[in-house]
């Protein structure tokens, strides 16, 4: 095993400890929506934790751009994972009826979203490392489940006594991607 595998092994292993931290002692699942949406979701995420340590073990050589290009991706993952983690103290988990505080700060300043995005970056990491049917049925669900929940979300708040804030906010703000805000040209 060449040091760039361990690497990635290392990294990958770090994200998925963060994350089943985070499912357990940072995300707040009160409702029963979001208990019921969890068992839809987990399984993919488990199917991609799977099968990814499985390729890892598997494949001798899977490549050195996309290697390279994967563990940027674990580490912008795990970056943003934290940053957001830190930046928001604490979240409702997807689908939750409950509305907190609207975070605008940290990575909440370049998307709505940073945590939903830094999924996808593992997700798409590993499905680009590997190639993988399994990974690329997941990835796809994964994405799709994310928007949704975003979707999802940003319906309650705009609904709760933040809408005209959130309103604001997602207007300068893109959802998964940071948005290009051109100002106009003073003459």
């Amino acid at each position: 095993m060449n040091i760039l595998t361990i690497a990635l092994i290392g990294t990958y292993t770090l994200i998925i400890a963060s994350l089943i931290w985070a499912r357990f002692q940072f995300f707040v699942i009160k409702s029963k929506r979001s208990r019921i949406s969890s068992l839809v979701y987990d399984p993919a995420v488990v199917v991609q934790i799977l099968f990814t340590y499985y390729y890892f073990l598997a494949t001798t050589n899977p490549g050195l751009t996309s290697s390279y290009f994967a563990l940027c991706l674990y580490v912008m993952s795990l970056t943003l994972f934290w940053w957001a983690i830190v930046t928001a103290k604490k979240l409702n988990f997807a689908f939750s009826a409950e509305v907190g505080e609207i975070v605008t700060t940290g990575p909440f300043a370049w998307v709505r979203h940073p945590i939903y995005l830094s999924y996808v970056f593992i997700w798409l990491g590993s499905t680009l490392l590997f190639n993988s049917l399994p990974l690329w049925i997941t990835l796809v669900y994964l994405i799709t489940f994310y928007v949704f929940s975003a979707k999802s979300e940003e319906k309650v708040i705009l609904n709760s006594r933040y809408s005209t804030e959130y309103l604001e906010y997602s207007q300068n703000v893109g959802m998964f991607l940071p948005r290009i805000n051109y100002g106009k040209a003073e003459i």
